[in-house]
């Protein structure tokens, strides 16, 4: 469900970080030598932020040195230890700049002001362990709370024997319950959904569904919502319907000209249809559709589900499941599966 970065930008990172680093590397010897090229750079520095740089608060430092003009600076080694506790270039980024929402637009990345308007989760996220064997992730915190390992599955995982899957562990799963084409509009169902809500029913594994929509209007938005709770009539369905809207790039696209406005004002129509019928909506999104493709103070209310392939998640706002890897693999299920972590148990 989640898309991949190109390589390119990565460059751009390694010029930013080399020169990054000769600043701080003049800034340690300064301390250390008298010489004089070293120390004009410094001063130079120094003159261009109108403030002193402390060198050794900087080395002692962890979250870096702010200056009075905004600016954070951060050592070699802190740079080093964030680097190998990142899986991505995005991800790096993000721990760098934590004060804000950083994403990938396609071109460029993008360092979005956190706003005072959206509650910010309250996950510990040092709490969250990598089994080294398998690469599952778990959590668990002093509130309580125990993450729940679980799936999300669709025609491409092709028949799946789910006592398997419920012997494996998986507490819950999202079953792709359809899909509308990006050129066509048309609406389809996955022709695996009914043999996947029978099999998980019957061994007692909890379960959602998504709908992979491409609307171009609300009244789209409600058509695809109301072709769910068709499709699930008669079936258990104690965990969220998700409205998973993902960027096609395709100038054939009928979706590919939607502004935030527009694509915000299609998942609350999709949302509030699901909330009308009884059951608990979700938005599914990576950060770049969750912060910057539609318009996320619209959505506070909302649930969220984070598509985010990171060593941990660093979406700084309220979610409920986060979903950390497309190569995850589960006993009854043939191939690659998506792979979830929940922080709360919706089915209670």
């Amino acid at each position: 469900m989640e898309q991949r970065h190109g390589k390119a930008i990565l460059i751009i990172l390694v010029c930013l970080l080399s020169l990054l680093s000769v600043v701080l590397a003049a800034g340690l010897l300064k301390m250390k030598t008298g010489n004089r090229e070293l120390n004009a750079r410094i001063a130079q520095l120094e003159e261009e932020l109108s403030e002193p740089v402390d060198i050794e608060e900087l080395m002692a430092s962890s979250e870096g040195v702010e200056l009075s003009n905004g600016e954070i600076y951060y050592s070699r080694e802190t740079i080093k230890q964030k680097a190998r506790d990142a899986v991505s270039l995005t991800e790096l980024m993000s721990m760098i700049f934590s004060d804000k929402a950083v994403y990938y637009d396609g071109e460029k990345y993008i360092y979005a002001p956190l706003s005072d308007k959206l509650n910010r989760h309250d996950y510990d996220l040092d709490r969250i362990v990598t089994d080294k064997q398998s690469d599952l992730k778990g959590y668990t915190d002093g509130k309580g709370r125990v993450g729940l390992k679980g799936i999300d599955v669709s025609t491409w995982q092709g028949d799946i024997d789910w006592a398997a899957v419920k012997n494996d562990g998986v507490k819950f799963a999202f079953l792709r319950a359809g899909y509308r084409g990006y050129e066509s509009g048309n609406i389809y169902e996955d022709d695996t959904l009914i043999n996947n809500l029978s099999g998980a029913n019957e061994n007692g594994i909890p379960v959602g569904v998504y709908f992979y929509s491409q609307a171009a209007t609300p009244a789209e938005a409600v058509e695809e919502a109301e072709y769910i709770l068709q499709l699930i009539a008669g079936y258990d369905v104690s965990w969220p319907i998700v409205f998973d809207m993902e960027l096609e790039e395709s100038a054939s696209s009928r979706t590919r000209d939607l502004t935030p406005e527009r694509r915000t004002d299609i998942a609350i129509a999709f949302c509030d249809r699901i909330s009308d019928a009884g059951y608990t909506p979700m938005i599914y999104g990576n950060m770049r559709m969750l912060c910057g493709e539609m318009q996320p103070e619209r959505l506070g209310k909302y649930e969220k589900w984070l598509a985010q392939y990171f060593y941990k998640p660093r979406y700084p706002y309220e979610f409920g499941i986060w979903q950390y890897t497309s190569e995850g693999h589960i006993d009854g299920i043939d191939g690659n599966v998506d792979i979830n972590l929940a922080f709360r148990d919706y089915g209670r």
